[in-house]
């Protein structure tokens, strides 16, 4: 049965939902740049349709608790449950042996953006005046070219 619903409307709800938050934003990121986006859609039980038309909000619980997939997705899927939902990651050591290099990249990059990292700013004093610059992401959100699918 379809619903009726595109994949770029449920990302664009994704992301409607999380902005202004650097943890989900960087949940719904990670989850929309890994795998082809594939776990960023509707059928998945952790992607939610939000009381408001056009919005989907990520249950972190559940993706949290999403072990019947296979290893790289299933780091993804933790760390952007924990991002979501606040809990610690378990298992760490686990979730990271074996992880591909791309999704190794995405999930430093989630943690960087979830840090605000993409946000902080240097000041230092040039002469008499007080000199301020953005320093951008400590890891930036690689392109999207030859990502791993799973």
């Amino acid at each position: 049965m379809s619903t009726g619903l595109t994949q770029v409307v449920v990302i664009d709800g994704l992301r409607r939902w999380a902005r202004g938050a650097y943890a989900e934003e960087a949940a719904v990121e990670l989850l929309v740049r890994a795998f082809g986006s594939r776990y960023a859609s509707i059928g998945y039980r952790w992607v939610r349709a939000c009381d408001r038309p056009g919005w989907f909000w990520l249950d972190g619980e559940r993706l949290s608790n999403a072990t019947s997939v296979p290893g790289s997705v299933r780091a993804v899927l933790a760390v952007a449950g924990s991002l979501v939902s606040g809990a610690p990651l378990t298992d760490l050591d686990s979730l990271l042996v074996g992880l591909d290099r791309p999704n190794l990249e995405l999930i430093l990059a989630a943690l960087a953006h979830a840090a605000g990292s993409h946000e902080q700013i240097d000041a230092h004093v040039e002469g008499d005046f007080l000199v301020y610059r953005r320093l951008g992401p400590v890891l930036a959100w690689p392109a999207s070219a030859g990502r791993a699918v799973a």
